[in-house]
């Protein structure tokens, strides 16, 4: 098959980044499927060497930034993230370069008879859309014989569908609530989930987290005897300076000193993700492989993370962000005052139904002058622009109503002067039509 036949494939599956009513589905979440895949297709992640990262908030930043330094060391490096923003090869990396659309279709085309040999059945369901993608990943890096593969967890950890891995490293972010339907309500119950990627005697790297987290991951990596480093704990981080083009910091750890490193990411919370991928790097420094000082600075520095506080437009400024949490939205907003001089502030927002709309209205309102509410176009999960304005009309004013992504940067642009900042922020999926309306498409 081709490309777009290949694409056409995958979408007859169940998509859970699509699917209003997923959680509800519980059977979907279980690890025989994905299970039984692999095993048609020779158990391709046996023979890769993990990292395994999961969290609420900077896990694909933080991946990115593990994958990034260990490629600057000469070591070819698979990068598994997701959801993507302009294509679905962005999901599946080898040293920061996509799969190609011809290789991408071989892969769906190869897989496809171990696909419909595993039968839907009552207990397990039928194959997901991100379990293909998953076994697509190990199989593409197996065959090109990667020293590492860097994997994002999807959703959670215990029964996502990358937990098959025995990983080299297990990595967790910021943790929030999210998911809320399907991991639980609780910071507790949905540290549990991801605690579930911490493995017997495999080192575990956790970046700063709430106390009934902490005490949640402490406790599993004490169980399974997993060494446990802690991000402000035992990596001490100190920012000195930052612009629109990045920021530098300093980290003690327990040891090294870096003086001076410095990434293109905008936001305190990026610098927490990047100390977080150096202690994962000292890690792996641990487990016997070279990776040079030289690299953690330069691996650093060379990152590029698309849609991350990402500047796109200058008089006005255009920055775009997949903020879709109140604490991500919390994030954006200490960001942009940090970094950015502006006279207005201008939002263009869009996110999905599973999202706590009041709480982050409660962050956006009182932070812009004017808000435009719009919607991802042929997404189910979508908030109609509609009930995001009646959702945040007691909070705030000047909202505009825009069909579609298009038309709300068009009114954005119309009524910003140069002086002006143009934020597009909530589902990663505005994000990504963002970009192609403003005519983007490196990733």
């Amino acid at each position: 098959m081709n490309y777009e036949a290949a694409l056409a494939y995958i979408d007859t599956f169940i998509n859970s980044e699509k699917s209003p009513d997923f959680s509800r589905q519980a059977r979907f979440y279980n690890l025989e499927r994905i299970s039984h895949l692999l095993a048609c297709l020779g158990d391709p992640h046996r023979r890769l060497k993990v990292i395994h990262v999961a969290g609420s908030k900077g896990k694909g930043s933080t991946a990115a930034l593990i994958a990034s330094i260990l490629t600057h060391a000469g070591y070819k490096t698979g990068l598994f993230t997701q959801p993507h923003l302009i294509t679905p090869r962005e999901r599946c990396r080898i040293n920061s370069r996509l799969i190609s659309e011809a290789k991408f279709a071989e892969y769906v085309d190869r897989l496809k008879p171990s696909i419909e040999a595993i039968t839907e059945s009552e207990s397990t369901g039928r194959v997901s859309f991100f379990e293909i993608y998953t076994a697509l990943a190990f199989t593409y890096f197996a065959d090109n014989a990667v020293d590492f593969a860097v994997i994002e967890v999807g959703l959670g950890g215990r029964l996502d569908a990358t937990n098959v891995v025995d990983p080299l490293v297990s990595v967790i972010t910021p943790i929030s609530l999210e998911h809320t339907a399907i991991l639980g309500d609780t910071h507790e119950a949905i540290a549990k989930e991801k605690a579930e990627i911490i493995k017997p005697n495999r080192p575990v790297v956790v970046a700063p987290q709430i106390p009934e987290a902490q005490t949640v991951f402490e406790t599993v990596a004490a169980d399974r005897e997993a060494p446990m480093d802690g991000v402000g704990r035992d990596f001490h981080l100190k920012r000195k300076d930052w612009s629109i083009n990045g920021q530098s910091f300093d980290l003690t750890t327990p040891s090294a000193c870096y003086s001076d490193l410095f990434i293109p990411l905008l936001g305190e919370h990026q610098a927490i993700n990047a100390a977080t991928a150096i202690a994962c790097i000292e890690r792996i420094r641990q487990e016997g492989y070279s990776v040079p000082r030289t690299s953690v600075y330069g691996g650093l520095k060379a990152v590029h993370w698309a849609g991350r506080m990402q500047v796109v437009g200058e008089s006005p400024i255009i920055l775009l962000d997949g903020a879709h949490s109140p604490t991500s939205a919390e994030v954006l907003c200490k960001a942009i005052r940090e970094v950015f001089c502006y006279r207005r502030l201008i939002l263009v927002a869009g996110l999905m139904r599973d999202k706590d709309l009041q709480a982050i209205g409660q962050i956006f309102c009182p932070f812009a002058d004017e808000i435009i509410t719009t919607q991802a176009f042929d997404n189910p999960r979508v908030t109609p622009a509609e009930e995001i304005v009646g959702a945040w009309s007691e909070i705030g004013t000047n909202f505009h109503v825009r069909p579609n992504v298009r038309e709300a940067i068009a009114l954005a642009q119309s009524i910003a002067t140069t002086s002006d900042l143009i934020c597009i922020a909530g589902s990663i999926y505005i994000v990504g039509e963002a970009m192609k309306v403003l005519g983007i498409n490196e990733i």
